[in-house]
């Protein structure tokens, strides 16, 4: 059963990436803007090879820390299109579904599931923790902002 859930969750992960690589290739078409090639690039290591390094348990670490670095940094650059252009809080919240998803499948497979480890102190923050993704999400997001105020 613990196999079926896991490529239930693949799948889900699969067709969320591959509706927004859809969704973000007809509003960034590559080929009308040099600045497409980034999301156009991201969708295609989410669809993949996201959902195909989680099938094994050998590069389960590689697609988990792949699937969250993409999601981050789509968080940042759509909330500064959310701020600079119009609100897109919607898709947002899909790429926080697919984060979600990718931990589901990496608890799922790397973790014991009747343990319930509860880390403290700097361990809160260490890879594979969530404390690790929220200060990626603080920290890149910084560094989004510095570079966009002083490189104008």
């Amino acid at each position: 059963m613990k196999n079926r859930i896991t490529n239930y969750l693949i799948g889900a992960l699969f067709l969320i990436s591959l509706g927004g690589f859809g969704l973000h290739f007809a509003i960034h078409n590559p080929g009308k803007d040099l600045f497409g090639y980034v999301p156009f690039i991201a969708g295609l290591i989410s669809v993949i090879a996201v959902p195909l390094l989680f099938k094994f348990k050998k590069t389960i670490h590689l697609a988990y820390i792949l699937n969250g670095f993409i999601v981050i940094i789509g968080i940042i650059t759509m909330v500064n299109f959310s701020i600079s252009e119009k609100p897109i809080i919607p898709d947002i919240m899909i790429l926080l579904g697919k984060f979600y998803l990718g931990r589901a499948i990496f608890c799922l497979e790397v973790f014991n599931l009747e343990s319930d480890p509860h880390p403290a102190g700097w361990n809160l923050i260490k890879y594979p923790n969530m404390g690790f993704w929220y200060v990626h999400l603080v920290l890149l997001s910084a560094v989004y902002f510095l570079g966009h105020y002083f490189w104008r």
